[in-house]
């Protein structure tokens, strides 16, 4: 998880710890750092990034061998006509407005890591 906000990051967590192995990083430069040297199965990402941003980052991973068909969920507060177009056309495969429904992302994330098949949205 690439999470800028602390509350935001252990919100999230919460949701999802019983689960799932997560590492959180804050910024787009921690992340790339990251999945260079981990193997992960879904990331989600803060678009509004200090730093490179959101978008920037998603393209970055995706030119890290093996990340080329990784789930990448947005997880932003933009939510104006066209943003969701911008990241899923940035590197992105989901997207998700904050605030979401805690119900919404742990289904999405299940979904993904379960069922490869709809990793590409």
């Amino acid at each position: 998880m690439v999470e800028d906000d602390e509350f935001s990051a252990l919100v999230t967590y919460q949701v999802l710890k019983g689960s799932y192995e997560i590492d959180i990083v804050s910024t787009g430069e921690e992340a790339v750092e990251f999945v260079g040297k981990n193997k992960y199965d879904v990331i989600l990402l803060d678009i509004g990034l200090p730093g490179i941003g959101g978008v920037q980052t998603a393209g970055l991973i995706r030119k890290i061998k093996g990340y080329e068909n990784t789930p990448i969920v947005a997880l932003t507060a933009y939510a104006m006509s066209g943003d969701r177009e911008e990241f899923l056309n940035g590197g992105c495969t989901h997207y998700l407005s904050k605030p979401f429904a805690i119900r919404e992302l742990s289904n999405l994330v299940r979904e993904l890591v379960t069922e490869p098949a709809l990793n590409k949205a």
